[in-house]
């Protein structure tokens, strides 16, 4: 069986609130982060709803950071040291940890926050003798003379982020970047726990971070299908298992966790705030019958992992698209048929975005704080349920679950990949 996995430290940094304290306050209020984003209106952004951290909070963010070293962050950086930070008070860890051979770090991103104004300084020197063309030559000259490496090369590199918390905490048994999409977050926490439980370090800092709203990643996001267009009440753009849903609204935020091993944590005296149980994961394709398969084994399996025939509560992925959603309906109809049981089940996403990355550890800590709090939150737009989908969900208001005691979370990628987490309440 190995050594049992704890959670320790949550820190949470989302559009809803900085510290997992605030995100659940709001969580449980019903209060809703996406809104018409002023900046992405002026660009003319096909679309201009999003759930954005709040400026006020993001300089709150900054003044935590020791100020010689965030001027070699780019966004996504500054908000996982935050979260990260977060996280290790929570704890109780101090900088660098105890044993760092022993400690590593795990942290899902996949989009790489571009700065595009360092680039756009380059423009006006460098067209060819034919007008609106570039000469290379000319734009690789004034790179080579006139670009700081800072702008370009060592805030694009995606492991970085992880690296320099790594650097921070003197974290030097593993130091990696999952790049896995959407599942990728849950991926981090269910590899930390395996690292752990199968003895190869004792304590991991994990989660993911994302900025999906820079300039060019969130071009290439209005290019897709993906996202939502803005509804007539921003705050309502992403319905999941809607029945008028059309998409997702995107969102930027992180979360870590610190997980350890159970016996690790006594000895430090550590407060545990729930147990990391299990992890499931399975590829699928993007139809709703491959992700409700697919999906439908990683959930088995994270609950085998956790010991116990039933979950009390499922933290649906619930993005608002129209196939994903329907997959993973239907995921959870047969996973209740298969338990012989019907988990309380809750979806969040309408409240505070996708986060993509970072998407999957934000929901582990509303879990976690849901578990402590013997309740789940409302389904924020999730009033309108789609027929199809077969789900009841409450969307108005925090609902007590007696007996609360495992909740599973889970994810879905855009290409029909899954993930579930189980997690079980402190002892």
């Amino acid at each position: 069986m190995g050594r049992r996995v704890v959670i320790t430290g949550l820190g949470a940094v989302s559009p809803l609130g900085v510290g997992a304290r605030d995100h659940w306050s709001a969580l449980a209020s019903g209060r809703a982060a996406v809104s018409r984003i002023d900046r992405l209106t002026r660009l003319g952004f096909p679309v201009d709803v999003a759930a954005e951290i709040p400026p006020p909070s993001f300089a709150a963010c900054v003044a935590r950071l020791p100020r010689k070293q965030v001027k070699l962050y780019n966004r996504t950086t500054t908000l996982a040291m935050v979260a990260a930070a977060l996280a290790a008070e929570d704890a109780g860890l101090a900088a660098p940890v105890p044993d760092p051979a022993r400690a590593g770090v795990m942290l899902a991103t996949v989009f790489i926050p571009y700065p595009i104004q360092s680039i756009l300084k380059l423009v006006p020197d460098v067209e060819a003798q034919e007008r609106n063309r570039a000469d290379l030559g000319k734009a690789l000259a004034r790179c080579f003379s006139d670009v700081n490496p800072l702008d370009l090369s060592l805030r694009i590199i995606p492991n970085l982020t992880a690296g320099h918390l790594a650097i921070h905490f003197g974290l030097r048994g593993a130091c990696r970047t999952v790049a896995d999409g959407w599942t990728g977050g849950l991926h981090t926490v269910g590899q930390a726990a395996a690292a752990i439980r199968d003895g190869d370090l004792d304590l991991v800092f994990c989660g993911g971070a994302e900025c999906p709203l820079e300039d060019l990643v969130f071009a290439d996001l209005c290019s897709t299908e993906l996202l939502s267009p803005p509804a007539d009440v921003p705050e309502r753009t992403c319905r999941p298992f809607g029945a008028r849903r059309r998409g997702t609204a995107a969102g930027e935020g992180a979360a870590v966790l610190v997980l350890e091993a159970e016996d690790h944590a006594a000895r430090r005296g550590a407060r545990v705030r729930a147990e990391c149980a299990g992890f499931g994961a399975a590829g699928a394709d993007l139809s709703p019958e491959g992700i409700r398969d697919g999906l439908g084994r990683a959930m088995r399996t994270a609950l085998a992992g956790s010991g116990r025939e039933t979950a009390d509560a499922v933290s649906l992925h619930g993005d608002g698209g129209v196939q994903s959603d329907l997959g993973e309906a239907a995921a959870f109809r047969a996973f209740a048929a298969a338990t012989g049981a019907l988990p309380a089940a809750y979806a969040t996403k309408g409240a505070h975005g996708n986060l993509f990355s970072a998407a999957g550890p934000v929901e582990v800590i509303g879990a976690v704080t849901a578990l402590e709090a013997g309740a789940i939150p409302p389904s924020r737009n999730c009033d309108e349920t789609d027929p199809a989908c077969g789900l009841s969900l409450d969307a108005q208001s925090l609902r007590p679950v007696p007996g609360l005691r495992t909740i599973l979370v889970n994810a879905v990628g855009v290409y029909g990949e899954a993930a579930s987490l189980a997690l079980t309440r402190a002892a």
